[in-house]
């Protein structure tokens, strides 16, 4: 009997021991999920990725660095901000304009594993990123494939210096720096940045969920790090997550919304420095005035528009002719004829005559009683006003005018040289002329007036000024000078001066009758009105119509371009099926 009982006590005891081997030996691992890495996501919107040897989005690096960088360029002020200047060699018309938005990277963590014993952590899941719009963009050009990088590793702090590059070709565009001559490794700006010693590394497309896998040694220093030059990067403190797991517990994690991209210079300023504008309060002027009657307009209340530029004419005594144009339609269309006629009378002080009232609009007032004796009236102070006109200084105009389109002319448009040469000399001749008689204003010359009824509100002469501004000769600065001057007498309209020559640093273009909108810039509605009411204006407000390009069809690779549109704008509406008319 003792024999029986003692077998299956040993066996008993060898089973037990073995287990307790088998325990002892099998790893315990640790597993994190997306909430772990979210609460321990660090230094967001701060970074983007100089890919190997590049110091930043355009240009090549001075040094023989061949590691990626994770730089801070939240200070870029935007190359001509650094006082960077540019001038064409072929006296061909050249601008400058630099766009930068950043986009954002989405992680999603689908596996992170940690072995205690090692300290190797294994980590898997999806990166997604947008590729249709970002970095610096100067020009247009096809998609390029770019790529999103990622990093396990202890990080090293330095510092990355931002240079010129080569931005332009510099055989046909002369290139400064406050005023010396700058090439390629012309120093604007340094960054701090750090980079990754002894690290994991995997790649992978900038695409949508694109998956990665990553495994590498973690200490309390370590960081997971995803990278590309048109993206904020993505990092994650590992070191914190797996060591100091109460480090972030009550962190608050905020979800992205979207992933759309963030634009942070438009044609050269800086988004910061615009919306800071936008929500400091600003100086009442004149054109404060005219901005809120036209956002009235905007949404037919004509009451309203009529209030503010009633406002208008009790705090300045000369008025431009359009506002004086919009004034009488807001009251006509308010039904206050009274103020209509009274608006009216300020218009004859600008040379308009009377069969500027044959409009459609003005129907209803020619059969007022009042009519009779405004119509008399009007005529006299019309003719008055006329009378004290300078004829010399609108004959001088006429004849700088004619010598500028003699070169101008489309059907015997001269060469870039030539143009060049004409502009610089009318506009020394314009500037003489101003000195010495005046600006044209509309109460020394009068309004443009065509077709009877239709106010025309930037003259003819107009194009002198936008030539000056396109082809910049050397005298360009005393003639802005001059006419900051008589912007400030409010005799020369600049605030609406049609500035915008290239139509760059727009977020809408049209194309084929339909409306644009760039992907990285949002939905401004306020713009967005101005756009549409060009083509619904039955009234004839002259009106701020927005800032867009208008693109014409390209009829040699029309797919090419449309494809373009797709992958870089969001269709907002169809304005019109005649593709012409902006000729008209």
């Amino acid at each position: 009997m003792k024999k029986a009982l003692l077998v299956p006590f040993v066996v008993l005891i060898n089973i037990l021991f073995t287990n307790l081997a088998l325990a002892q030996n099998q790893i315990k691992y640790k597993t994190f999920n997306q909430i772990d890495f979210d609460k321990n996501a660090v230094l967001k919107e701060t970074y983007n990725v100089w890919n190997n040897n590049r110091t930043n989005w355009f240009s090549e690096s001075k040094d023989s660095a061949k590691t990626s960088y994770f730089v801070d360029t939240r200070k870029y002020k935007g190359i001509v901000n650094y006082g960077v200047t540019f001038k064409s060699k072929t006296f061909r018309g050249f601008q400058f304009i630099e766009h930068l938005s950043m986009c954002f990277l989405k992680i999603e963590i689908t596996k992170c594993n940690f072995n205690p014993k090692d300290s190797i952590a294994e980590i898997e899941g999806f990166v997604s990123g947008n590729n249709d719009w970002g970095s610096n963009v100067f020009m247009r050009t096809k998609k390029i494939k770019d790529y999103v990088e990622v990093f396990l590793g202890e990080k090293r702090d330095t510092i990355r210096v931002c240079y010129l590059g080569n931005t332009v070709n510099k055989d046909s565009v002369a290139v400064k720096l406050r005023n010396k001559e700058a090439d390629e490794f012309t120093v604007l700006d340094q960054f701090p940045a750090f980079y990754f010693k002894n690290y994991q590394h995997y790649k992978t497309n900038l695409a949508e969920k694109q998956p990665f896998k990553i495994k590498g040694k973690v200490s309390k220093n370590t960081l997971l790090a995803f990278g590309s030059g048109a993206s904020y990067a993505e990092i994650f403190d590992l070191g914190s997550m797996i060591y100091d797991s109460n480090k972030n517990r009550g962190k608050k994690i905020i979800q992205r919304e979207n992933y759309d991209c963030k634009p942070l210079i438009t044609a050269n300023k800086l988004v910061a420095d615009i919306e800071k504008e936008k929500t400091q309060k600003q100086e009442i002027n004149y054109y404060t005035y005219t901005k809120n009657a036209e956002n009235y307009i905007l949404t037919r209340q004509y009451g309203k528009a009529k209030e503010e530029y009633n406002l208008l004419a009790q705090k300045y005594p000369t008025l431009f002719a359009r506002d004086i144009h919009n004034a009488i339609r807001c009251a006509v269309l308010s039904r206050d004829f009274k103020t209509a006629f009274w608006w009216g009378e300020k218009l004859a002080l600008k040379g308009v005559e009377l069969p500027y009232f044959n409009a459609k609009i003005f129907n209803g007032i020619r059969k007022k009683p009042e009519w009779k004796n405004f119509s008399v009236k009007y005529d006299s102070v019309c003719k008055n006003a006329q009378s004290k006109w300078n004829l010399n200084l609108k004959n001088e105009l006429t004849n700088l005018l004619n010598e500028d389109q003699a070169d101008y002319g489309l059907e015997n448009r001269k060469s870039p040289r030539v143009l060049y040469e004409t502009t610089e000399r009318v506009t020394g001749k314009l500037i003489d002329l101003i000195k010495k008689e005046g600006y044209p204003s509309e109460e020394r010359i009068g309004s443009l007036v065509v077709k009877d009824t239709v106010l025309i509100s930037f003259p003819d002469f107009n194009i002198l000024i936008i030539h000056a501004l396109q082809q910049k000769p050397d005298n360009l600065p005393a003639l802005n000078e001059l006419l900051d001057k008589c912007s400030n007498a409010l005799e020369y309209d600049s605030k609406r001066q049609i500035n915008n020559i290239t139509g760059e640093g727009s977020c809408f273009r049209i194309y084929k009758g339909n409306l644009y909108g760039f992907k990285s810039c949002g939905r401004n509605e306020l713009e967005l009105k101005k756009i549409i009411f060009k083509f619904n204006n039955p009234n004839g407000f002259i009106m701020e119509n927005g800032n867009f390009v208008i693109e014409a069809h390209d009829s040699k690779h029309p797919d090419e371009v449309d494809n373009y549109y797709k992958q870089n704008y969001n269709l907002i509406m169809k304005l019109t099926d005649d593709w012409e008319f902006y000729e008209k």
